[in-house]
């Protein structure tokens, strides 16, 4: 996904200085969202230099001076084109942490299911916290409803999966 469709994202419903941005999208989104700081800076300024952007200098009390960010007429033409083309796009088809499954047979079972049982509590985990979430937040944030769906997939797959290993694993141990 283009990380400029996030940034202009949420500059649209709120002005935010960089550290503020990420902060929000940090605690916000899902998943995919993840932005590192040096990489939103640099997409902010080059986003900034190419008109999508403005920002503004503004100060808290005697606080230092942070630059604060805005969608520019430019930005918001080119969300809504990004928008558009995401909306198209297969997600599903470029996790990249599902690729890796791929090779789970080349390791030993019993590593194999003990590494997928830490990765289920995880998912459980975030499965238990998006579930949860009030319903007010939940009208505003739609994708959650397909996150939720998604994240009970995956824990019934990686508790198949697990169950398929340990008799792999218990024979291995059995050779050994």
């Amino acid at each position: 996904m283009d990380k400029r469709l996030l940034l202009l994202g949420v500059l649209r419903s709120q002005q935010a200085h960089g550290y503020g941005l990420l902060e929000y999208l940090k605690n916000h989104s899902s998943g995919g969202a993840a932005i590192g700081k040096s990489n939103a800076y640099r997409l902010l300024h080059s986003m900034e230099a190419d008109g999508f952007i403005a920002s503004r200098p503004e100060r808290d009390g005697s606080r230092p001076e942070k630059n604060v960010f805005e969608v520019t007429q430019a930005g918001e033409q080119l969300f809504q084109e990004l928008l558009l083309n995401a909306l198209a796009e297969d997600a599903t088809a470029s996790q990249p942490g599902l690729s890796v499954l791929n090779y789970l047979f080349e390791v030993e079972p019993g590593a194999a299911a003990e590494q997928l049982g830490k990765r289920r509590d995880k998912v459980a985990t975030r499965f238990e916290f998006v579930k949860n979430v009030p319903n007010e937040v939940r009208e505003l944030h739609p994708a959650l409803d397909l996150e939720v769906l998604q994240l009970e997939v995956e824990l019934n797959w990686l508790n198949k999966t697990i169950a398929a290993l340990q008799p792999r694993a218990e024979k291995m141990s059995v050779i050994k």
